[in-house]
């Protein structure tokens, strides 16, 4: 579309950008999965506290605009660059300084905020995922009506695609310096004024469609960092596997676009980040808009446990995760087929429901995440995956004693199998999601949400 149009059609809409709060929404919170979320690290507090309301106007997104009538928002936040009008704009505000900006359409900027800060103030990189695109699960989750669905939920930072990262650094002198930071994951909510927020721990309201009644579940965590600068990428993070939550189960959920309340809940382990962008560009951009889609990177991984996925039905495929994870999308009188008490088979053979088998081995207890977490253990790639390693990282006997990297320990843990019939091996209990994204800086408040997100208008 002609950028004119579109700073045509901007206008028109502005007068339509307040912020609805709903109080039929009920509470609601995040932990740290999704089809791509995540327990892990955290980082020092955000720089701001939020607002709604109307407000700054202008066509650029560089810190220090004005507030006013119009379209934008009274909260400022410390953005650099020029509007993107290829960003989505379904969101407010759709100018002014808290406006998506520059090639992945940021609303506020870590470079800007670095600048700012005092030479020996630690750094907070804040980041929210604009895009998520699971691409290891083409016949399943990967339907092209799932994939647009994801794509909508993407656009209005719903759910599982508001994906909320936040990383500290130590600085002296003006400069990053190696030394303890933190690191934190989990599924946020947007606040419509330009500003996004963790879930807090009394978020969750309890449900009967999932195993857990937890009002924290949804809650983002913190872990310790070790942080190296002389590194580049992932590795310049490092979480110490004694405490990395990673190995725990993380709930995420999934929301109504429409109306903002829940669908389902997501059950996963083992988050990893498997790519990062460690240059200066990469502060602010990780990933780009190209038109009416996205230029992503890699990527990351996480795992989705059969148990924990088997009993909330999503109320847009009328069944649970785990059976679309198993059969893809089943027909009308096949949606309650369960993928726990089904017999397992290989895809493809005569008779056979299963589309894809389970690939994967997950703890199933606190005594077995001291051990190890979630890993592939399906030897052969048994789907006949794209990208499937060659060679797995798993051994026929279980581990005995915590599998721990920094201890010299070279095994992710036990192989599994994916047909559930070994007399040695266990069945194998979860399914890996590989995926890639597009990461663009944020502000993220300090204070957590402790409600359903507001419905933005």
């Amino acid at each position: 579309m002609n950028r004119h149009v579109v700073l045509a059609l901007l206008l028109a809409l502005g007068t339509s950008t307040a912020c609805s709060e709903d109080p039929a929404d009920g509470p609601v919170g995040v932990a740290g999965n999704g089809a791509s979320a995540a327990g892990a690290p955290a980082g020092g507090s955000g720089t701001s506290s939020g607002g709604t309301g109307a407000g700054a106007s202008g066509s650029s997104a560089n810190a220090g605009s004005s507030a006013s009538a119009g379209s934008g928002s009274q909260f400022e936040c410390v953005n650099s660059g020029e509007i993107n009008f290829d960003c989505p704009f379904n969101l407010p505000p759709i100018n002014g300084s808290c406006a998506p900006a520059g090639e992945c359409c940021h609303r506020a900027s870590n470079t800007a905020k670095i600048a700012a800060l005092g030479p020996d103030d630690p750094a907070v990189l804040e980041y929210r995922l604009n895009f998520v695109d699971v691409n290891n699960h083409p016949l399943t989750v990967g339907n092209p009506v799932l994939m647009s669905g994801a794509s909508a939920r993407a656009d209005i930072c719903s759910g599982e695609q508001c994906l909320l990262w936040r990383f500290t650094a130590p600085r002296e002198g003006g400069a990053f310096v190696a030394g303890q930071g933190e690191a934190e994951i989990g599924i946020g909510a947007y606040n419509c004024d330009g500003t996004y927020s963790y879930y807090g721990p009394s978020a969750a309201p309890a449900r009967p469609e999932v195993d857990s009644s937890d009002p924290g579940r949804w809650q983002s965590v913190k872990v310790p960092a070790q942080v190296d600068p002389a590194k580049e990428g992932i590795e310049r993070y490092h979480i110490p596997f004694a405490t990395n939550r990673n190995r725990e189960i993380a709930r995420s959920i999934f929301l109504w676009p429409a109306d903002n309340t829940i669908d389902w809940e997501l059950a996963s382990s083992g988050f990893e980040i498997t790519a990062f962008d460690t240059s200066d560009a990469g502060q602010d951009c990780m990933g780009a808009r190209d038109g009416l889609s996205w230029n992503t990177v890699n990527g990351f991984t996480s795992y989705s446990t059969m148990e924990g996925n088997d009993t909330d039905v999503s109320n847009l495929i009328s069944q649970t995760y785990c059976s679309l994870l198993a059969f893809g999308l089943l027909g009308e009188g096949m949606k309650e087929t369960k993928c726990l008490d089904t017999p397992r088979c290989m895809p493809g053979t005569a008779g056979c429901l299963w589309v894809k088998l389970p690939d994967a081995l997950c703890p199933k207890d606190e005594a077995e995440r001291a051990l190890f977490g979630c890993h592939l253990g399906a030897e052969g790639n048994p789907n006949n995956e794209e990208g499937y390693p060659a060679t797995l990282e798993c051994t026929p006997e279980a581990p005995s004693a915590a599998l721990d990297p920094d201890m010299g320990a070279t095994s992710d843990g036990q192989c599994c199998d994916p047909l559930g019939q070994s007399a040695t091996l266990p069945p194998c209990n979860a399914y890996r999601t590989t995926g890639v994204f597009a990461a663009a800086a944020a502000e993220i408040t300090d204070e957590p949400r402790n409600e359903l997100p507001p419905v933005c208008q």
